[in-house]
């Protein structure tokens, strides 16, 4: 559950707002949860559950299926779809995602910051492209910046003051490969400004690489982030270190360019 920000400094919030969304991404993690699941997995007695369920069946934002299980309506696609194609990036970066799919043959993304944590606007795989669960959990499960090579490229590239507030926040997985510690991030991170873009080699999934670029914005705005995911032996030597690079952070800067001129 998100923590109670009571804090004078903080904006009013309503608990009720909260309670509701922790139920929806209580449902989502599960993949569909029943009431007791929700119940032993929420703060929340039994009743005030059900209550906030019966809410959002009627709104649609929740279903209940034959067996009683929880899940997600499809009330939030419309929503969700609304979001991703009133973004510039999405609109605009699309095309390049598809051609630098095109170009390396392997996967391609495009992905933005929100509230912290890398969202996937839009994905496009090559000819020699490895589907997996892997890049379906990307599409449905915001993860925190440091996890991948885009993550990683929009993070380094954020003004300061917004980078060290995210950093301050970050929660690292020790069971993981990726990054384990602040200091650790924070060198990484200033490489990746000096090279132009992020690597992620194995942290995340075993056998995996990627490489990501920024798409910056106005400023020292950062728009969101380009990046290619392959399998190790697909991705190796001057692929690895000059090859994908240079076309990932051409397509990042194509999209930098139409989404200040168009």
């Amino acid at each position: 559950m998100k923590p109670d920000t009571s804090d004078a400094d903080e904006p009013r919030q309503i608990k009720s707002v909260h309670k509701a969304i922790d139920i929806v991404h209580a449902i989502k993690d599960r993949r569909g949860a029943t009431l007791q699941e929700l119940t032993d997995d929420l703060e929340l007695t039994k009743s005030t559950i059900y209550t906030y369920l019966a809410t959002l069946r009627q709104e649609g934002i929740v279903t209940q299926e034959d067996d009683g299980a929880y899940q997600i309506g499809y009330w939030v696609i419309p929503i969700s779809n609304y979001a991703r194609n009133n973004t510039d990036l999405y609109r605009i970066g699309r095309d390049e995602i598809d051609e630098l799919a095109d170009q390396t043959r392997h996967t391609a993304h495009l992905v933005t910051e929100s509230n912290g944590d890398q969202i996937v606007l839009y994905e496009a795989m090559g000819e020699d492209a490895v589907t997996s669960d892997y890049h379906l959990r990307m599409r449905e499960t915001p993860r925190q910046l440091y996890t991948s090579a885009a993550g990683k490229s929009i993070l380094a590239f954020l003004p300061e003051e917004r980078r060290d507030e995210l950093i301050a926040r970050t929660e690292f997985d020790d069971d993981s490969n990726a990054i384990s510690d602040r200091g650790t991030l924070r060198e990484q991170l200033a490489e990746i400004r000096e090279r132009g873009y992020a690597v992620n080699d194995e942290e995340e999934i075993r056998g995996t690489r990627s490489i990501g670029a920024p798409v910056r914005g106005p400023g020292e705005a950062v728009a969101g982030a380009v990046s290619v995911t392959a399998p190790k032996t697909r991705l190796q030597n001057a692929q690895f270190t000059d090859e994908v690079p240079e076309l990932v952070m051409e397509a990042a800067n194509i999209i930098e360019v139409k989404i200040e001129t168009e």
